[in-house]
């Protein structure tokens, strides 16, 4: 969640209300900016402060804050998927602030940049959304009475995910009640009050309408799952203004996902699930949240009785590359480097393509190598020693049970190099690279190209190792990197070949009987013992 400093803060270094020492700026958005804090009065913890963008003038307005603040304080203790608030304030000038947990992870804007996302975890990630507006739209109580909260910002900004470490990834909902009490009591103007949000705006939210319900989150929600299945808006607009915003949102009829990315592969009901959320009319939309969570556990069970390894249904991204892409037949149609020797070696390169740049890595080999392991069993790794050099070891592993051979296929990314930062950026970028194959008998045209695809935690992790290379500063030379690098490497070998190995095993008896396997071996082990 750190951003870098980019410019002096008047708040860093200042305490809030006696209270809250303001640390570093940690993010910034429509409505204001974050900064982490220590809270003194509870021996330091770290705390989360939102400065909003607004002054507050008048008594009427400051009451309507804490109201709003008192809201979301509420909401927080009732459902673990939306951000605790645990006091508010104002700064000396006026200003509002309030103070949440602390949260260390990433929002879902941040994520979708580096990363797609498999089914299993866009479903896991809408079912907790789901639950957190489920527990708002029900509402609180205030004064004896029950008031339904609707979110009014629903956005990837502000979808937050942690890593609990026991309970796994907890998605939290944030800025519930902040945004209405911006949009109706700062005395702004209607297209001032939507800056940052336009794209999940319902229509009738951008008509103006005062008695909002339900349904306009669940319109919100459409568009946000939508781009999260696609990567992509559901709506073309000419330009980024609220007259183009309106016309998308009430005219423009929502295309299905593969219009919009042809690679992108779902089950029909989920299908049906985001283009009812995106219906121009309230009436047509789903008329709860409960609705919407019922048909994504339909969904679940679905994905879970169809998961198969040898599709990677469950582990592979929903928008998955196609296997014959354009860009691997502009590969077929390359040959080999004048400058490199006739020999069984190895190297990537930088392809440009027609869809771009594209991450390959080039190997020759036999002619018989090569028909053993085009579409067989295969692995991709890095290994890293940043803490002593910004370096890793990319390596490609191909397996053939058949035969019981094994090819590996490596290459150092030195990240203090333009070239191996690059590299690794559109490894990241991209989720995937070509592997194109020569011959040895016949080197001169590519004999064969294979599509490998990161997983989602690989591409993570090259984001997070670029971000630690700008910070880093080697404890030692790149070629003693290079040797510690290579003994971890073997280390590894027998583990990752164990992997291709039972990967192989799972595809060929089916998941079922494979775990079935595993489970009499460890009835097995617990009988003996």
């Amino acid at each position: 969640m750190v951003v870098p400093k980019t410019e002096i803060d008047v708040y860093i270094g200042k305490f809030l209300n006696n209270r809250y020492l303001i640390k570093d700026l940690i993010g910034k958005g429509g409505m204001g900016r974050v900064y982490l804090a220590e809270d003194a009065a509870k021996g330091g913890i770290l705390v989360a402060v939102k400065i909003l963008m607004l002054s507050l003038g008048n008594q009427q307005i400051s009451q309507r804050f804490a109201r709003e603040i008192f809201i979301g304080a509420q909401l927080g203790r009732k459902s673990k998927n939306i951000v605790q608030v645990l006091s508010y304030g104002m700064t000396d000038d006026k200003t509002p602030f309030y103070v949440m947990e602390y949260l260390q992870g990433k929002n879902l804007k941040q994520i979708l940049k580096v990363q797609p996302l498999t089914l299993v975890k866009f479903v896991d990630i809408c079912q907790q959304i789901c639950l957190g507006l489920q527990c708002a739209h029900q509402g609180i109580s205030l004064k004896g009475e029950i008031y339904p909260i609707v979110h009014r910002d629903i956005k990837p900004e502000n979808i937050f995910i942690i890593d609990d470490g026991k309970q796994g990834e907890i998605v939290k909902i944030l800025d519930f009640g902040i945004a209405k009490f911006l949009t109706e009591r700062s005395g702004m103007t209607l297209t001032d009050s939507f800056i940052g949000s336009l794209p999940y705006c319902s229509p009738e939210h951008m008509e103006g309408r005062k008695l909002l319900d339900v349904r306009s989150d669940i319109y919100s929600l459409g568009v946000l799952m939508f781009e999260m299945l696609t990567g992509k808006h559901p709506f073309q607009i000419e330009s980024n203004t609220f007259g183009s915003w309106y016309q998308a949102h009430r005219f423009q009829a929502p295309p299905t996902p593969e219009q919009v990315n042809p690679e992108v592969k779902i089950p029909q009901v989920l299908k049906k699930l985001l283009l009812t959320c995106l219906a121009k009319e309230v009436s047509e939309r789903p008329q709860t949240i409960s609705q919407v969570l019922v048909v994504l556990e339909k969904i679940k069970r679905q994905v879970a009785r169809d998961f198969s390894l040898e599709s990677d249904s469950v582990s592979s991204p929903v928008n998955l590359v196609p296997v014959t892409s354009i860009s691997e037949k502009e590969c077929l149609q390359k040959t080999w480097p004048k400058n490199k020797p006739i020999a069984s070696i190895g190297f990537p390169h930088l392809l440009h393509t027609t869809q771009g740049v594209i991450p390959t890595f080039w190997a020759m080999l036999p002619k018989q190598e090569i028909t053993n392991f085009s579409d067989k069993y295969h692995s991709t790794e890095f290994i890293d020693k940043m803490n002593l050099y910004p370096m890793l070891l990319w390596v490609t592993v191909l397996y053939n049970a058949q035969f019981s051979l094994t090819k590996w296929l490596s290459y150092f990314l030195d990240l203090k190099d333009n070239r191996g930062q690059r590299i690794a950026k559109l490894l990241a970028d991209r989720g995937y690279y070509h592997l194109l194959f020569f011959a040895l008998e016949e080197p001169t045209q590519c004999a064969n190209v294979m599509t490998l695809t990161l997983t989602a935690k690989q591409r993570q992790q090259l984001t997070d190792w670029l971000e630690l290379e700008e910070k880093s500063h080697e404890a030692i030379a790149s070629e003693q990197a290079k040797t510690i690098l290579k003994a971890e490497y073997l280390n590894l070998k027998s583990e990752i070949l164990q992997k291709l190995v039972e990967r192989q095993q799972i595809a060929k008896l089916g998941f079922r009987a494979w775990l079935s396997q595993l489970f009499d071996k460890i009835l097995q082990i617990i009988s003996r013992s």
